[in-house]
């Protein structure tokens, strides 16, 4: 649910329940028995409970203190809910009750799991207001923030006001600030921390502090998979972090997008071997590892091979989205292969997959480059009839409706001369069809109008 509903309202719920069976076997509850309830809601799904109880220590009298607000805001961390997080920090601070360091690393960490970095900097801001000493947990959390937000230079910047503040990192903090570099491509940053500061702190590396660096050579301009790779073999070596799916699937697509399609195959078929152990267990291809390896294809527009790995993925029985397809039409287009383009987004509709325009567009630009403007508008209608079907949204957009009306042109002109249409692979395209074609446009167009409107 959204987060409008933040208001403390009653009504019974678990935490009520929990609350009537404390009651039975003691005394009125104060303060402390109330905030040892709330830190039994701390699981996600019960933030409306927690909220419930502290309604109702208003309704009954009893103070709410310190602990009572970090309980409640470390259960809006744990919910994703930053905006319930910070308004609870307001009223915290409205009915005078102090907050702590362990309210501001709360309200700080909800915020970073909302990718909220400017929330998250102001409230270290506020805790210097309020004379309230960052720790280790503060600035790993403000760290993590510019990390989601893909911020590395602010959260380099916080790493080095630790060292200045004398405030110890710890494992989560030095992740973070790699993760945060690996978002930027900033692999030289990236292996510095790992390689340098992190030794000179006296921490080990972990499997994600390898990861985040793997993945920064993967995002570097251009990619460099070779240094992902040294990465993945130190990994593998004696006494490295021992490597996981998400340290394959970076170098797969460190090499993918060097355009080094039989090598990110390659990895790809190591995994699948089933030689490769992690914990004592053998690692195997997951989905990510899959489509990576069919946008490596896609890259270098190898559409055979991308459709033969895009098969092999489908008798895997490994749960499917309409990533890797796209990817796959991404490289029957690449490689003007129309047809293997209408027939992969044929797949799509038949495993009830939702569409997305993307999709569709890379479908009407292979069929309209190789002259069959009737397959395309072909492919086109059939999905907008299902998604207006099943009451979802197009998977068109404003490229989609800039298309259509060049599409309908070039095939119109196509049906003036009826002995060529006919002979025409892609067929001809009636004025009926134009039609019903433009009707479900205007759908299209009012949602393109309404997320402008949003904009």
């Amino acid at each position: 649910g959204g987060e409008g509903g933040g208001g403390e309202g009653g009504g019974g719920g678990g935490g009520g329940a929990v609350e009537a069976a404390a009651e039975e076997v003691s005394p009125p509850l104060d303060t402390a028995h109330y905030n040892v309830l709330l830190s039994c809601l701390s699981r996600p799904r019960r933030w409306k409970e927690a909220l419930e109880l502290s309604a109702r220590m208003g309704e009954r009298g009893v103070q709410r203190d310190t602990s009572t607000y970090n309980a409640l805001i470390s259960v809006m961390k744990a919910a994703g809910k930053w905006k319930l997080a910070l308004k609870l920090l307001r009223r915290m601070r409205s009915e005078g009750v102090p907050p702590d360091t362990i309210t501001f690393s709360a309200a700080m960490a909800a915020c970073a799991r909302g990718g909220e970095w400017r929330s998250a900097l102001l409230l270290m801001g506020s805790m210097r207001q309020a004379g309230v000493r960052p720790n280790t947990v503060t600035f790993s959390a403000a760290i993590s923030a510019c990390e989601k937000g893909g911020e590395w230079a602010r959260a380099l910047r916080l790493l080095r006001q630790m060292g200045d503040e004398q405030v110890p990192p710890d494992l989560i903090t030095f992740n973070a600030a790699i993760g945060a570099c690996a978002k930027g491509g900033e692999w030289e940053r990236a292996m510095s921390l790992l390689t340098e500061a992190m030794p000179a702190e006296g921490i080990a590396p972990d499997s994600v502090s390898y990861n985040a660096a793997i993945t920064a050579h993967a995002n570097a301009q251009p990619a460099r998979p070779d240094g992902a790779l040294s990465l993945l073999r130190a990994m593998e070596g004696e006494g490295g972090a021992p490597p996981d799916n998400f340290s394959y699937n970076g170098v797969i697509s460190a090499f993918g997008r060097a355009g080094r399609w039989e090598e990110a195959v390659a990895l790809l078929r190591q995994l699948a071997a089933g030689k490769v152990a992690h914990g004592g267990e053998a690692l195997s291809p997951d989905l990510v590892s899959y489509t990576a390896a069919i946008s490596a294809c896609a890259e270098a527009g190898r559409a055979a091979e991308a459709a033969a790995l895009l098969e092999e993925l489908r008798s895997s029985g490994l749960p499917l989205s309409i990533l890797p397809f796209s990817k796959a039409i991404a490289a029957a287009a690449k490689a003007g292969e129309w047809r293997v383009a209408c027939a992969t987004l044929r797949q799509v509709s038949s495993l009830q997959l939702r569409h997305n325009a993307l999709t569709t567009n890379l479908v009407l630009r292979a069929c309209d480059a190789a002259g069959e403007p009737a397959a395309a508008l072909s492919a086109l209608l059939p999905l907008l009839r299902e998604s207006a079907a099943a009451g979802v949204a197009s998977p068109a957009d404003e490229e989609t409706l800039e298309l259509v009306p060049h599409l309908l042109l070039r095939a119109a002109e196509a049906a003036e001369v009826a002995e060529a249409a006919e002979g025409a692979e892609g067929g001809v395209w009636s004025a009926e069809d134009a039609a019903q074609l433009r009707r479900a446009l205007g759908r299209v167009e009012a949602q393109t109008a309404a997320a402008a409107a949003r904009r």
